[in-house]
């Protein structure tokens, strides 16, 4: 029985069958109306999680703010990061930046952002080498 079948004229015919004494035909036809719920059930609430995920990511996102180089966190007026540009961009993932005396650096990518006196910054890239698995916003 496909998920679309799932519906009032499903119950009448258990309903049908039990008045007409094919118990076991009935119980057989209830067995796979709740196996159909259960997954309608399990399947709703995996939607529903993917939905607030959806919802928390354009959350943040409206919450991004990008200084030309690096981005930021500014949530009720409280700043977090800065955060990679090159992370965020490419893979949707999210690396705070480590701040040195004169640069900030992604340990993920292994890019430098270098610290002016000006407050402009300039990003230069590492050679690559060998990443880690990244973790994901983005399913």
């Amino acid at each position: 029985m496909s998920k679309k079948n799932l519906h009032a004229t499903n119950f009448r015919k258990v309903l049908e069958l039990f008045n007409e004494g094919r118990d076991r035909e009935a119980e057989s036809l209830l067995r796979i109306i709740q196996e159909d719920y259960l997954n309608m059930y399990e399947e709703n609430k995996e939607l529903r999680s993917q939905v607030k995920e959806v919802a928390e990511i354009l959350d943040l996102a409206e919450c991004m703010e990008f200084d030309g180089q690096k981005y930021w966190i500014d949530e009720d007026n409280e700043k977090t990061g800065p955060y990679c540009q090159v992370c965020y961009d490419r893979d949707g993932v999210l690396i705070r930046l480590q701040e040195r005396s004169k640069h900030w650096e992604c340990y993920s990518c292994q890019n430098l952002f270098v610290k002016m006196p000006t407050g402009n910054f300039i990003h230069k890239s590492r050679p690559k080498k060998e990443l880690k698995p990244l973790l994901r916003l983005f399913s």
